[in-house]
């Protein structure tokens, strides 16, 4: 066994338990997005403030659990005379056996992780611009506004003066 193996195996142990933390974190974002989808797709408006503030808390969470994993990271890179800016592949490729090994697998699963996220996050974004264009439309009917609910082949919106659902003239 090499002089730093007992370090670099003790390091590799905190590493692998923070990696697990973050894959934590990841799932509960995505529970939480899910829960703003379901709010958006159920017309549950009151809620999706407070849905909007979890994801949030989420997110700060994450981040501050990357940072830390960031600075606990230097003593594993220093023993491992790599940068303190090495990527988890780069660790992975440098570690002993079973660690390399395990540090792959957590690389593997928070790409998964990270691009579900990515995907549920982008399919929210749109259902909430939908939802929030078919509210407009439905405003400005009711209020019987200059813009009316049809675009014209330039992608402006249509004049439609008949669609009022009361005459505002009394």
């Amino acid at each position: 066994m090499h002089e730093g193996q007992p370090d670099i195996v003790a390091a590799c142990a905190d590493l692998s338990e923070s990696l697990w933390r973050t894959r934590e974190l990841l799932d509960v974002l995505a529970y939480r997005i899910e829960v703003q989808r379901a709010l958006v797709e159920t017309a549950r408006s009151s809620w999706l403030a407070r849905s909007t503030r979890d994801v949030d808390e989420v997110i700060a969470t994450i981040r501050s659990s990357e940072l830390a994993r960031a600075v606990d990271l230097v003593p594993l890179t220093t023993l491992l005379d790599l940068p303190a800016t090495a990527s988890l592949r780069e660790i992975a490729e440098a570690v002993p056996s079973p660690w390399d090994q395990v540090l792959a697998e957590h690389r593997y699963a928070l790409a998964e992780a990270t691009g579900q996220l990515t995907r549920a996050a982008l399919a929210n974004r749109e259902l909430l611009a939908s939802s929030a264009q078919a509210i407009e439309d439905a405003l400005a009917r009711f209020h019987g506004g200059d813009e009316g609910s049809t675009y014209t082949a330039s992608g402006s919106r249509e004049r439609d003066t008949a669609g009022r659902l009361f005459d505002e003239t009394t």
